[in-house]
């Protein structure tokens, strides 16, 4: 993956966190190292694992597969 392409992940999970935190949710991105270690990428869901994706096209079964 380029860096382009980690920027514009990044930039995809702090908005998400962003969104969830004005909706009153402790969330935050996780501490991953390219997935590696199977964290959330933004986690304070409870229950949830949070896999964000911010793509033109989704592949539902890879995206499914990471989570």
């Amino acid at each position: 993956m380029g860096k382009m392409q980690r920027e514009k992940g990044k930039r995809g999970e702090r908005e998400l966190a962003g969104t969830l935190r004005k909706y009153g949710f402790d969330s935050h991105r996780g501490q991953q190292y390219s997935g590696v270690n199977g964290d959330a990428d933004v986690v304070g869901l409870p229950g949830i694992h949070v896999e964000v994706k911010r793509v033109e096209r989704l592949n539902i079964s890879e995206a499914m597969k990471q989570s």
